[in-house]
């Protein structure tokens, strides 16, 4: 399990490589990462630690070391409903988004239903969600309903003391909630549309 150095270390290393197309050298790294000059061993565990992980490609170019990005994985938890709650399902598959939807707390969820349809989310289609307990007004949520189902909707806080679920859909109603049954799970930023066709899940889901 990274340490939170070596997750900040690759945080900083994403960047770089995504926006010079090369990789730091130690110098920058130990500037960037605001440690000591003779601290070079800990930039060498902690490279060597992610490269086990699978998290970055390392190789040797004379002496200077090269770092690459590995392809990058979500985890697929499941289905998400965009229509009535369905049971909160998890499951162990992961999609390859590579530098799409890139985020250590970042997650993908199958859309099933169309109460979402009106923000351009359909059924089928694979949705990206930021994990966070917390969302503001008007953002697309990822919601768990009484511990047990979840949804995708927008969140509002305009009733008094309620918690509106709003759909997308000018079709379906909004429906409010006292604040204690419903649980932000992750806020929606981005979707990936890959075919017509919804992604297989195995048949035990």
């Amino acid at each position: 399990m990274a340490t939170d150095f070596q997750s900040n270390l690759y945080e900083y290393l994403a960047s770089y490589i995504k926006d010079s197309g090369s990789s730091p050298s130690y110098a920058e790294i130990i500037a960037a990462m605001r440690i000591s000059p003779n601290s070079k061993s800990l930039i060498t565990r902690s490279l060597r630690a992610l490269n086990k992980e699978g998290k970055i490609l390392l190789e040797k170019d004379g002496r200077r070391l090269l770092i690459s990005l590995s392809s990058k994985h979500l985890p697929l938890l499941g289905r998400i409903s965009a229509g009535l709650p369905i049971e909160a399902i998890s499951d162990e598959q992961s999609i390859d988004v590579n530098e799409l939807f890139y985020g250590r707390h970042h997650f993908a969820l199958l859309v099933k239903g169309n109460s979402m349809i009106e923000d351009g989310i359909f059924d089928g289609d694979m949705i990206v969600c930021k994990q966070t307990n917390t969302a503001s007004e008007g953002d697309v949520i990822v919601a768990l309903i009484d511990g047990y189902s979840t949804t995708l909707k927008r969140i509002s806080y305009k009733v008094k003391n309620m918690i509106t679920l709003v759909p997308s859909n000018h079709e379906l109603k909004p429906k409010a909630y006292t604040p204690e049954r419903i649980q932000v799970q992750g806020i929606y930023i981005g979707l990936i549309r890959v075919s017509e066709k919804p992604y297989a899940f195995p048949k035990k889901l």
